[in-house]
């Protein structure tokens, strides 16, 4: 009787422990990649808002150098450095990379605290169960990207811009498009 009883338990705890890896691999995985991504597009708009900050500055500075000069050249250099300003500035605006590294910053250092949290069973993940923890912890991520989607949204609608169905966004898809979570397990 011992002996089925050990076997009956050993049985339950290799599921238990099969389950807990899968939960762990789908959310390192998963959340591994929309971490990623955010923290790559974040890096890349962030250089971008720099180097155009840069060079609006350096293009400024140029435009006022250039007066000292008596060429002829000197009124085609200063209009050309005046309409680069002029653009790169508009572009500034339109592509918004200032507010949108911040944005995606801000979401993934917010996913890197939850996982953590999750990780340690600290915060609201105190006492909880397993399942209930890793529920939990997916709703958490699915209401940050939600969160960070809907102010994309709202500073593209306050451009004026739409997104067509089907149009090519720089923004990743909501996982909620990705992945049906059912059970504490992914299904694609």
């Amino acid at each position: 009787m011992k002996r089925q009883m050990r076997r009956m338990w050993t049985r339950i705890d290799c599921k238990k422990a099969r389950v807990l890896r899968e939960r762990n691999s789908i959310s390192k995985k998963d959340l591994g990649g929309q971490r990623n991504w955010y923290s790559s597009k974040a890096a890349k708009f962030k250089s971008r808002t720099e180097i155009l900050a840069i060079s609006i500055i350096a293009a400024g500075s140029a435009t006022s150098f250039a007066q000292l000069f008596k060429h002829d050249w000197v009124p085609f250099v200063t209009a050309a450095l005046g309409v680069y300003v002029a653009l790169a500035e508009g572009w500034q605006r339109i592509s918004r990379y200032g507010e949108t590294w911040i944005t995606y910053r801000i979401a993934s250092e917010r996913m890197k605290r939850e996982q953590r949290l999750f990780q340690t069973g600290a915060g609201t993940y105190r006492g909880l169960s397993d399942e209930d923890a890793f529920l939990r912890f997916v709703e958490a991520i699915e209401i940050i990207m939600a969160e960070e989607q809907q102010i994309y949204w709202q500073n593209r609608q306050s451009q004026g811009a739409s997104s067509p169905a089907g149009e090519q966004t720089d923004h990743p898809p909501s996982s909620h498009q990705d992945k049906t979570w059912s059970g504490g397990t992914a299904t694609t």
